[in-house]
């Protein structure tokens, strides 16, 4: 009897999760054949653009190479860099590119307050002080190691003019062909960009930002005391997300603002990255659940406005929820359970029975996945076709590996779930090529 009722729980939370996940197949559809265009804009407004790196000599030259080098008036942008904790010489480069008194670094040295929230917070602090009239319209965040479209600043500019007060970009990889990690890492991105916040874009309801690439408005961060960045979890970019939607403050995405991204070559480094961004989930939905739910049943907005709010708190609700660990304690529980009643019937059909179905009810979600993670695998390839040069038989082996990486998200939520303290640790980054070097390469891909 009892044994029927862990099986209907079981079906009974995995309909449950499908309905409430079930509207990001409408999201996905829009998002691939959906976009939204914006006018050219009226006015070029003024850029603050903020870098943190540490021991990033061999590639923040070349960030600012193609900053310096972009479609857009120079005299509106300012480059303000961090070398944080930096034993290299980071900050020499960074000076060295101090071409036209537009470019500037500071160092930082704190071995106890580490993270990126800390690093941007000591420089926004002191840009104040030692700049103490300027007042940039908005400020843009990179890191290090990315590379700029020439026409990037450009096409966010549009979407700023256009009023939106938060913006991200379209998230490249500059290393997308070197092994299977870093082809699946950059897929993870595309399909982020096309499927997720295109979608979202295009329906009027809140994105998320994603680490680097993307502008926000001056006054999203301006107190009585000025400027500061208050996100301080592993994954400052999710918080700052979460905290802006929970108060109504759109996130929109720029499909043709491209950034290039250098992604972890190893495994071991992509766990590691990936081990500090499920902490930090879970970090976030300890802190803002509470803010979240509230907010979806606010009353503050009217008519479309508060719909929207709404449905993009419930969304970003369930990007944050530890789905992965709810359905992981849950099947322990019930392999416990037929195990246990199994010894105790002291019978080896009835110990073997319902053990085994559950068994084979996981071998055949798992091989489900599989196949309907491959088939979703092609489709980025194919839909952003354009944008990452691939081969027939690269796009069939990055297909085959694109579930091997999506699927080891979940050893990783349960290893963070058990883990005290996950810490911050640094991604080596190697990729020394310039955009120049990456249009070169894109112009003979296409031939």
């Amino acid at each position: 009897m009892f044994v029927d009722i862990v099986g209907k729980i079981s079906s009974i939370l995995s309909i449950i999760f499908g309905i409430l996940f079930s509207y990001r197949i409408l999201v996905g559809i829009i998002g691939c054949f959906g976009r939204k265009k914006y006018k050219p804009a009226k006015e070029d407004h003024t850029y603050c653009i903020l870098i943190a790196g540490r021991n990033e000599e061999k590639v923040v030259g070349q960030l600012i190479d193609s900053i310096l080098e972009q479609n857009y008036p120079m005299d509106k942008i300012k480059i303000f860099a961090v070398a944080d904790n930096c034993t290299d010489g980071t900050a020499n480069v960074v000076r060295e590119h101090n071409k036209i008194g537009n470019v500037y670094c500071y160092e930082r040295f704190n071995k106890k307050q580490i993270g990126k929230g800390y690093a941007l917070n000591f420089l926004l602090q002191n840009i104040q002080k030692d700049f103490p009239d300027y007042s940039p319209e908005a400020f843009m965040i990179f890191d290090a190691d990315n590379l700029l479209d020439k026409n990037y600043i450009m096409e966010m500019n549009k979407v700023f003019d256009s009023g939106e007060k938060i913006v991200t970009s379209y998230r490249n990889s500059k290393n997308f062909h070197s092994n299977w990690v870093t082809a699946t890492s950059g897929m993870g991105f595309m399909r982020e960009c096309r499927f997720v916040h295109n979608g979202r874009n295009c329906l009027g309801t809140s994105t998320t930002v994603s680490g680097t690439g993307f502008l926000f408005d001056a006054n999203i961060i301006k107190g009585q005391e000025g400027y500061s960045w208050n996100y301080k979890t592993l994954v400052e970019d999710i918080e700052f997300s979460t905290d802006n939607v929970t108060k109504g403050n759109r996130v929109a995405y720029c499909d043709d603002a491209i950034f290039y991204d250098e992604q972890p070559a190893t495994f071991k480094a992509s766990w590691n990255q990936r081990m500090r961004w499920q902490k930090g989930f879970f970090q976030v939905f300890a802190l803002y659940f509470k803010n979240i739910f509230s907010a979806i049943f606010s009353r503050k907005e009217k008519g479309k406005d508060r719909l929207k709010k709404a449905f993009s708190c419930y969304d970003i609700s369930l990007f944050i929820f530890p789905y992965t660990m709810v359905m992981f304690f849950w099947n322990v529980f019930a392999a416990i359970y037929y195990l246990c009643l199994g010894l105790e019937k002291f019978s080896p059909i009835y110990y073997m029975s319902p053990f085994a179905d559950f068994v084979m009810s996981w071998i055949v979600s798992i091989g489900t996945a599989f196949v309907l993670l491959f088939i979703y695998g092609m489709l980025v390839l194919i839909r952003e076709h354009k944008r990452v040069k691939t081969s027939f038989w690269q796009k069939i082996k990055y297909s085959y590996m694109f579930p091997i990486f999506i699927m080891s998200y979940i050893p990783i939520a349960i290893v963070c779930f058990f883990k005290g303290n996950v810490q911050w640790k640094q991604i080596p980054h190697e990729d020394s090529k310039s955009i120049k070097d990456l249009e070169n390469a894109k112009a003979l891909q296409s031939k």
